[in-house]
């Protein structure tokens, strides 16, 4: 699930003394260029034995050794509010950021926020560092712990990582390798913040033009199901936004999508324009498929304006409603944002319960103060964090608010090292369909300049 680069290395006495007793000196020890540990500070050990032997135990496994200080592996952003964190038996006063090809020491700083665990005998604190000169790759030094794993620290990170995300899944899309969530993913980010690609660079990949290829070479006819209903939804959306380009071609689309969504429904036993309210309530309590159906209507409706979607969406809307955790469901947080931000009429009652839904899940997470910071949210796994990510983003991008966004960022500094195992979760490779959304609007924050957690929520919506 995750990819580790923790190194379990032996020192002996002296080189630990030696690592620890001096600070500033210490800010020019010589690491290598990547990933590089000069001590750890604490171990995971479990049933430890002492025990006097009449001759060497030879036969011995090291204890797991990590380091204290806790950064994200793959970097930060020039504009972001960049800290690490301490997780150590021990406090450091001091730390220092250095250059990793210089040596040379850029940022010094005491700890923050600091407190203390007296049962595991643990420290934790923030170890900000702001005005960094240049882009480049650095780590960090606290006196009495070690040192860092190295990470970069770029004016156009998540810029970056968007687009090298967006060229990865045009590439795997045109080589017919992309599952077909990621296909309605790329899609939908695109939709909302196609403006990053051409904000700095004029060749921005295809996305249409690359999904467009792929729906011609695609046999719709073979899904059914609930790969049936997000192709369904990809060609409403591909419509949607292609229409502009070549109206012939989306039209088509929509066209697919419609006799699809009649055929689909006619094989699952499930509702189309024009069932009745108890049909469609059997549909929408099917589970996976039921949400599926709901993402792919609200796109049908969205493209076409077709009353009779608009109808079924609101007999299936009393169905929706009653989900217990109607946000645990990436389809339904989907449907749920075609349909708050469609320009068609829609059921004001209905949009304002998804509305507030919403609201009130992402306040609740918010309130919990663990804010992914080190290791009180290990219980949910990578995909569940990035749905979190995913609702505060669409939180704040229904609003045009920003009090979030202190969220989002630290769910992706978390999985990628800032965790009291050092993991890096690789989620551009192995969770595309879910990053892409998130990696996108912290792209479009860094563009506008929106990083900054302090930035002021302005809020759009009236009930």
């Amino acid at each position: 699930m995750c990819r580790f680069f923790k190194r379990k290395t032996a020192y002996s006495v002296m080189s630990l003394l030696l690592a620890s007793a001096v600070f500033f000196q210490a800010c020019g020890l010589t690491t290598d260029s990547d990933n590089a540990l000069i001590t750890y500070t604490y171990e995971k050990q479990e049933n430890e034995k002492l025990s006097m032997e009449s001759s060497p135990v030879l036969e011995y496994e090291l204890p797991e050794m990590l380091p204290g200080v806790l950064v994200d592996r793959k970097g930060y952003c020039q504009d972001e509010v960049k800290y690490a964190l301490c997780y150590s038996t021990r406090l450091p006063e001091k730390y220092c950021v250095l250059d990793v090809d210089t040596e040379e020491s850029v940022y010094i700083g005491t700890p923050e926020e600091i407190q203390y665990d007296g049962t595991t005998g643990i420290y934790s604190a923030r170890l900000p560092f702001e005005n960094i000169p240049e882009d480049g790759r650095y780590y960090i030094f606290a006196e009495s712990i070690g040192s860092s794993y190295s990470f970069d620290i770029s004016g156009s990170y998540y810029r970056d990582i968007y687009w090298n995300l967006i060229n990865s899944e045009c590439e795997k899309i045109k080589d017919g390798n992309a599952e077909l969530w990621e296909v309605y993913s790329l899609l939908y980010t695109f939709e909302r913040y196609k403006d990053v690609l051409y904000a700095l660079k004029e060749d921005a990949p295809d996305v249409l033009g690359a999904v467009g290829e792929w729906i011609g070479r695609t046999d719709f006819d073979s899904f059914e199901g609930t790969d049936g209903y997000i192709a369904i939804a990809i060609l409403a959306k591909f419509g949607y936004n292609y229409n502009t380009v070549e109206e012939k071609l989306a039209t088509e689309c929509i066209q697919k999508a419609s006799a699809m969504y009649k055929k689909v429904g006619d094989a699952q036993n499930t509702a189309i324009p024009g069932e009745t309210a108890s049909q469609t309530g059997e549909r929408a309590d099917a589970g996976k498929e039921g949400y599926v159906a709901f993402l792919a209507l609200v796109e049908l409706y969205r493209t076409s304006a077709i009353k009779a979607y608009a109808d079924e969406l609101y007999r299936m809307s009393e169905t929706i409603e009653a989900v217990e955790d109607l946000y645990s469901s990436k389809y339904l947080l989907n449907g749920a944002m075609g349909y708050m931000t469609t320009r068609h009429p829609v059921d004001r009652d209905f949009c304002d319960v998804l509305m507030e839904t919403l609201l009130y899940n992402c306040r609740d997470m918010n309130e919990d103060r663990t804010l992914y910071e080190v290791d009180g949210i290990k219980e949910k796994d990578p995909e569940e964090l990035l749905l979190d990510a995913q609702k505060f983003a669409a939180m704040n991008y229904i609003l045009d608010g920003y009090e979030y966004n202190e969220n989002i960022i630290n769910i992706v500094h978390y999985l990628s090292g800032r965790n009291s195992d050092s993991c890096v979760y690789d989620l551009t490779e192995s969770y595309p369909s879910d990053a892409i959304a998130v990696f996108a609007w912290l792209a479009w924050l860094e563009n506008n300049g929106k990083l900054d957690p302090s930035a002021p929520v302005i809020w759009n919506y009236s009930w």
